[in-house]
């Protein structure tokens, strides 16, 4: 029986598939990074900011309380992550520094999503926010492609469905590796659905410029997706690391950091090793 794949999971394989062996086959959990969890902070605000109090607001007095609302839950959810982050041992001066960071991100993407209130004519602020809530946080499976994902955002813009993902990248371009997750998402949907969305796309929340980027979704990008998702599970049948060859390039090892997998990858360990690794 296949393994069930994600994106993540098959993109990583792409990337190295043995960083996708000690990752996937031996289930070594990658390391903590303030990146993973400002991240993750970044994605549950913007989960729950749409569950705010609205009953009060109008399209005249919106713009300052749900900013408000918005700024209050990045701090309780930055809070509540204080002992993981804590765990870190990042200085005072770092961790200011990344807060400040993320509570710009969130005001880039309320300054657009402002826009897009402000673009609507003739409807009540209600309508409107109506319009612009997504479906959140969706775990979508496949049983027929051994498949699964979970989706940030699920628009619905006057009848067009747009898969949509929230990136806290410094490089606001669809690469590869975005295409392909993207793409795997249409599949997800379509599969779900019976029909693949309009588009998909991503929200890149430091991108102060087109910040929404977004692809059609034709037949090509759903064969493309179905050709990608066969081809690793026929690479990933086996539990034997000599068939998840390195793929060695800078980023086993650059100047701010190194893999996650780096060591037990350089110094060969053996698999009693590595699992004696994830146990201590």
């Amino acid at each position: 029986m296949p393994r069930i794949q994600s994106p993540s999971s098959i993109n990583l394989y792409k990337q190295c598939p043995r960083k996708y062996y000690y990752r996937y086959i031996l289930n070594l959990e990658p390391l903590p990074s303030i990146h993973t969890l400002r991240g993750n902070i970044t994605h549950s605000v913007l989960q729950h900011f749409f569950d705010v109090d609205t009953s009060k607001l109008t399209m005249k007095n919106f713009e300052e309380p749900l900013k408000t609302e918005l700024q209050s839950l990045l701090v309780k959810f930055w809070n509540e992550s204080k002992k993981n982050l804590d765990a870190l041992s990042l200085s005072s001066d770092q961790l200011i520094f990344y807060f400040e960071e993320t509570l710009m991100m969130l005001l880039n993407w309320f300054e657009k999503f402002t826009q897009k209130m402000k673009s609507f004519q003739g409807l009540s602020f209600s309508e409107i926010f109506q319009k612009l809530t997504p479906l959140r946080e969706l775990e979508i499976a496949s049983k027929k492609h051994s498949l699964r994902g979970f989706i940030d955002a699920i628009e619905d813009l006057e009848g067009e469905k747009r898969v949509m993902d929230y990136k806290t990248s410094k490089r606001f371009e669809l690469t590869e590796e975005y295409r392909l997750q993207l793409a795997i998402y249409a599949l997800l949907y379509e599969e779900k659905h019976g029909y693949p969305p309009k588009k998909v796309g991503i929200y890149f929340l430091k991108d102060t410029g087109k910040h929404e980027h977004t692809i059609p979704v034709d037949k090509a990008l759903l064969v493309w997706a179905k050709r990608e998702v066969a081809f690793v599970h026929e690479m990933t049948q086996s539990d034997n690391m000599g068939d998840y060859p390195k793929n060695i390039t800078p980023l086993c090892k650059y100047s701010t950091g190194q893999c996650d997998y780096y060591e037990p990858c350089m110094v060969q360990k053996t698999i009693p090793e590595l699992v004696q690794v994830k146990l201590d």
